[in-house]
């Protein structure tokens, strides 16, 4: 089983989702450079489309890729919806796509996160402070208990911040209260099994994170079908 991934981010999603796919499907193999992958007979490559909407452009370019690797069984395309509608950015994707033909075997799958890789992070309920006693994360709680709701769903603060720039303060400031440092250039924090596993029981659990519990249960299906014999 090979996958082939074009993610947004530059940097977060290139150090953490490597670890996140390797947790749902702990058997396969990630490939840090295109000719290694190409020539494998299983595995993973994650490229980074460079920020949106930069990102469009290198779907032709994966498609590219794909086409010269001949052996790829999903494409998977991830990026934030940020201030758009989630179904005008998968609108948006699909538009692009629709430009493309693909091999018969290949699976596109288009996960839109909402609003952003750190509105991912909010959902871990053991590392968000129930009773913050710094400004100005007591003002955010007030505003907005992640605990109990739906990041996905979190408003717009003020006009100080996009919904997206509000939730990756949010975040950061919510892990420093709690001594973990989380920087979009240092994601280590985040990496390890149990950091996701906290999001996966909540997803499990709740309603919550929508959008995440279609990457989850996609990552999962593929990896029961490598478990057949």
């Amino acid at each position: 089983m090979k996958l082939y991934f074009l993610v947004e981010g530059i940097s977060s999603e290139m150090q953490v989702y490597p670890k996140w796919i390797q947790y749902f499907m702990p058997k396969i193999i990630e490939h840090k450079d295109f000719e290694s992958f190409k020539h494998s007979n299983s595995g993973f490559y994650l490229v980074s489309g460079m920020g949106y909407p930069s990102i469009l452009n290198h779907i032709g370019n994966a498609v590219s890729d794909i086409f010269d690797i001949e052996d790829v069984d999903y494409l998977y395309i991830i990026l934030d919806c940020d201030e758009d509608d989630l179904n005008k950015r998968l609108n948006i994707i699909n538009d692009e796509l629709n430009k493309h033909t693909f091999p018969e075997r290949l699976n596109v799958q288009v996960i839109i996160q909402k609003r952003c890789f750190e509105t991912i992070l909010l959902a871990n309920n053991m590392v968000m402070p129930r009773n913050p006693k710094t400004s100005p994360l007591i003002e955010y709680l007030k505003y907005y208990n992640v605990i109990d709701n739906d990041p996905e769903n979190m408003g717009h603060y003020n006009d100080d911040y996009t919904h997206s720039q509000f939730h990756t303060e949010y975040a950061i400031k919510a892990l420093r209260d709690k001594k973990i440092r989380y920087t979009k250039s240092n994601c280590s924090s985040v990496t390890n099994n149990d950091y996701i596993q906290k999001i996966e029981q909540r997803v499990a659990s709740t309603p919550h994170l929508k959008s995440f519990k279609l990457f989850i249960d996609s990552l999962k299906a593929i990896n029961e079908k490598m478990s057949q014999p």
